[in-house]
């Protein structure tokens, strides 16, 4: 069934290639619903990874990390040189809301790597976007051209903000007491 007459001149090449049949609006029509989530935010925001990481999350909310938006000033907030540090996420965040360094600033966007099953399986996690940071990724807004007091110290930095180490403990001893107990 094709469509009435448009108002402009068309090509009559293009209408036999199937713009105007049903099934090229059917797909126009998803590519229309589709594209909203194809280019939606890739970030889920920090209480989606409280759900699971709850030590690392309480750690974290308690850190200078979280709180790296609310410490400028409101004509701060409106200059993109502070921004990109202190509230790195925010501009591409989306409906997340991810004020602040968040998990995500560090780890990249959740949306991928987020759901349970994925989150089990390291190398699967890693795939979908899950990334480790590294001295490089902290020196992005604590390098040379950082307006800081003192010089930045990586060690010292991870030592602060460490919120994977109790975590990861919590989860070692059951084997390893599974071990001791089996041989």
């Amino acid at each position: 069934m094709l469509l009435p007459e448009p108002v402009l001149p068309v090509n009559p090449q293009i209408r036999t290639a199937g713009v105007y049949t049903q099934a090229g609006m059917k797909r126009l029509a998803l590519l229309l619903c589709v594209a909203p989530a194809a280019f939606a935010s890739d970030f889920v925001g920090a209480a989606s990874c409280r759900t699971c990481h709850a030590e690392a999350y309480r750690v974290w909310a308690a850190g200078p990390h979280a709180r790296a938006a609310q410490s400028l000033t409101p004509e701060q907030r409106k200059q993109a040189l502070c921004l990109q540090c202190h509230s790195r996420d925010e501009q591409r965040g989306g409906q997340a809301d991810v004020q602040g360094v968040s998990c995500e600033t560090c780890h990249g966007g959740g949306r991928f790597y987020q759901p349970v099953p994925v989150m089990k399986d390291k190398e699967l996690a890693r795939l979908f976007g899950l990334t480790d940071p590294t001295p490089a990724s902290c020196k992005v807004c604590h390098g040379g051209q950082s307006p800081s007091l003192k010089p930045f110290d990586v060690k010292e930095a991870m030592q602060r903000i460490d919120h994977w180490t109790t975590e990861r403990a919590a989860r070692k001893p059951k084997l390893s007491l599974w071990l001791k107990e089996h041989l």
